[in-house]
């Protein structure tokens, strides 16, 4: 009997309790927060796989490309490999469209109007890589993040999760495979923020891409090694006299991307006059000289730029004469738009660094002590001037030197922004 009324008492005590949560709306946020935490942990989880595959991808990649180096250069067939490379793109050229837009430019098509990437071109472009890398000074992120794009949307179709959200997925693939490709997490997740959605902090993207891009690291460099991109050694120390030559150099990047951006311009015209898929194979003379001078008659190894990063690696180690710091800037710079402009497959991070160090080696005559420091402020500022990314140009610089050099880079930084900020090297 007393049980009976123990139980009225609490069902009628209770009752009236989840009647007044009901009607202030208690009920509906509790269920609407677990919800919440469901689709929060759903999507930690497919970040997570995103970037384990990622990770691996990448890693297979980074070795592949590097075996193929190897080969030809230890077989002495640069040239067999080179006229590969022009055969190949042209090839893929005319079987898959958009095969010779920039992988950064052709990424963000697919992202902005939802279209998932073909499978063809992704497996065009992932060849392409291993083929072009290996033996051409351009740079990784730009295939990495139409790679990574494809990936992303793979996985989300594969989980059947609704095609309205594959470009959202295709955005946090893009961010893991450059994090592990370019070796940058953080920066790539800023890298793929700022081109993707402008200046627009999005905190959702932001949380799951830099779980997918931290994941996909640690098992690129478990798998491939862990150093950094741009090995600057020691300690900085700095003053504020030595903010000068951060605001020239800064200066002198704005100004060069402006000048690079003019020769971008006209190379893009010329290339506008020949069919895509005749694009490569029309430049190959002018490639195939130019590789000629870099691999023979030079000090800067330019063809291990993506494979090994040698020549940033001998840039901000030793001051060059000026001589020859000014041949391989031009040098470098005559690739880009040749390369970038006619269809070969690559990216410009890895160019701008490097040019950008000689901007800094160039500056350090006048200070040679301080060589490491004016070369990672080059870097940054060259990094940000082409492609105008503050935020990612400082971020990406630390994380490849492991070194952090806040305060003279924003200057550099800052300064070559609003020079070059109304151009932009890579822009349909």
């Amino acid at each position: 009997m007393y049980g009976k009324i123990i139980n009225f008492v609490i069902r009628e005590f209770l009752g009236k309790i989840f009647q007044k949560l009901r009607a202030n709306g208690t009920i509906v946020s509790i269920s609407f927060h677990k919800k919440y935490i469901i689709y929060r942990l759903r999507d930690a989880f497919l970040s997570i796989l995103i970037g384990i595959l990622a990770g691996l991808f990448a890693a297979l990649l980074d070795f592949l490309l590097t075996l193929f180096h190897k080969i030809s250069f230890g077989l002495r067939i640069e040239v067999i490999h080179l006229l590969l490379v022009a055969v190949y793109s042209s090839w893929m050229a005319s079987i898959q469209e958009g095969f010779g837009v920039p992988g950064l430019l052709l990424s963000l098509k697919f992202l902005r109007e939802n279209l998932l990437v073909p499978l063809l071109l992704w497996l065009g472009k992932y060849f392409g890589v291993i083929l072009t890398l290996s033996i051409l000074p351009v740079g990784r992120e730009g295939p990495a993040m139409l790679l990574g794009t494809g990936l992303g949307q793979y996985i989300s179709q594969i989980l059947r999760l609704p095609k309205g959200q594959i470009s959202y997925w295709g955005t946090i693939g893009a961010s893991a495979f450059v994090g592990a490709f370019l070796k940058t997490p953080l920066g790539a997740t800023f890298y793929v923020l700022e081109n993707r959605f402008g200046k627009i902090l999005n905190i959702d993207f932001l949380i799951n891409a830099l779980v997918s891009s931290t994941i996909s690291y640690t098992i690129y460099i478990y798998l491939r090694g862990f150093h950094p991109i741009i090995p600057v050694e020691g300690k900085f120390t700095w003053n504020l006299l030595d903010l000068i030559p951060s605001v020239i150099l800064g200066f002198l990047a704005g100004i060069l991307v402006v000048v690079i951006f003019i020769y971008f311009r006209i190379m893009k015209k010329l290339a506008g006059l020949v069919p895509p898929q005749y694009r490569p194979l029309s430049i190959f003379p002018l490639l195939l000289l130019i590789f000629i001078i870099s691999i023979n008659h030079f000090d800067f190894n330019l063809v291990k730029l993506s494979v090994d990063y040698e020549p940033i690696k001998m840039v901000v180690s030793y001051v060059y004469p000026v001589k020859e710091l000014i041949l391989a800037l031009l040098l470098e710079i005559i690739f880009l738009g040749v390369l970038l402009n006619f269809g070969y497959v690559g990216g410009i991070i890895l160019p701008l660094i490097f040019i950008g160090a000689i901007l800094g080696n160039l500056i350090a005559h006048f200070e040679p002590n301080k060589l490491g420091m004016f070369t990672l402020i080059g870097a940054s500022s060259m990094i940000c001037a082409a492609l105008n990314i503050p935020i990612t140009a400082v971020i990406m610089i630390s994380e490849m030197s492991h070194q952090t050099l806040l305060i003279p880079e924003l200057f550099g930084v800052l300064t070559s922004y609003f020079i070059a900020m109304s151009v932009k090297l890579l822009k349909k």
